[in-house]
């Protein structure tokens, strides 16, 4: 029989699950949209009732017992069941209906190929639901269907690999810049004589980027929003880095300086929602914009 006390437990285990993923309680918190306090209520109530330690503090956070880890993996296929039964219902609709895309704004506003055009003429009745997130995309916590990541695949628990894709990144300028001030005749020039326009994110991204920032003696303009240093290097503020692909009569990419990166995207599809039709369409028109970046 189920029971309020049954339910807590379930919700007990779910915010286990969560302890052992984040090893944080305040992260654990901010994913379930709760506080700290109830997080700990719910961990000090399973463990009265299974009469044993299952969470202990240290100095970085917090971490599973052993016995912890044991009650985790009996239920880590939980929240996926859990998926799957709440989306059997609306799969009766096979292509009707919501699918949650979950995609970091470093991709998502690089002039990720929105032409879906064709996904609308076939199933009119799906909504894209797209969620863009400074941060790493928790995919899981927010509800994705469909999660494009820069992290490694396996670092998204619940989820598939469904594609990969290398985006490579070369530093732009302004042609009215470069007309100003001259182009950097290498890496040195560019670091000590010119002015730099940088996205914050790169440092989450781009191994050895801190390091390169802090040779930079004129970083004039800083921002999280792609889209702003985009602008800021198309009003010719200075030079930065972006992908290969916003070349055009206004920017130029300074091929000549000896800086290399190809940032790696995955493509992700949520294990428990992947056989409906719908998140399927909408995920293989993901793939294909993926391809054509």
């Amino acid at each position: 029989m189920i029971t309020k006390k049954s339910l807590q437990n379930l919700s007990a285990l779910m915010i286990l699950l969560a302890v052992g993923r984040y090893q944080s309680k305040r992260k654990v918190a901010e994913a379930t949209n709760t506080s700290i306090d109830t997080v700990n209520k719910y961990i000090s109530n399973l463990e009265y009732a299974l009469g044993t330690r299952l969470v202990v503090n240290n100095t970085k956070g917090c971490r599973l017992t052993r016995q912890g880890m044991k009650v985790a993996e009996q239920v880590k296929d939980v929240p996926v069941i859990l998926d799957r039964i709440c989306n059997q219902r609306s799969s009766s609709n096979l292509y009707k209906g919501d699918v949650c895309v979950c995609v970091p704004l470093l991709v998502s506003s690089c002039r990720f190929p929105f032409d879906f055009s064709e996904l609308y003429d076939l199933h009119p009745d799906i909504n894209v639901v797209s969620f863009s997130t400074i941060e790493p995309p928790q995919c899981r916590e927010i509800g994705a269907d469909v999660g494009v990541v820069t992290c490694a695949p396996e670092a998204v628990p619940d989820f598939s690999l469904l594609y990969t894709r290398k985006i490579k990144y070369s530093f732009f300028a302004a042609r009215k810049y470069l007309d100003k001030y001259g182009c950097p005749k290498d890496m040195e020039d560019l670091l000590t004589r010119h002015r730099m326009v940088v996205c914050l994110q790169n440092a989450d991204h781009i191994p050895g980027w801190d390091e390169l920032m802090q040779s930079a003696r004129k970083i004039c303009f800083s921002s999280t929003s792609t889209f702003s240093v985009v602008e800021a290097i198309r009003y010719g503020l200075g030079i930065g880095l972006l992908p290969w692909y916003y070349e055009d009569q206004e920017l130029v990419s300074l091929d000549n300086l000896d800086f290399h990166f190809e940032m790696p995207v995955c493509l992700m599809i949520n294990n428990g929602t992947k056989d409906i039709p719908r998140v399927r369409v909408v995920a293989e028109c993901y793939q294909k914009a993926l391809s054509r970046m």
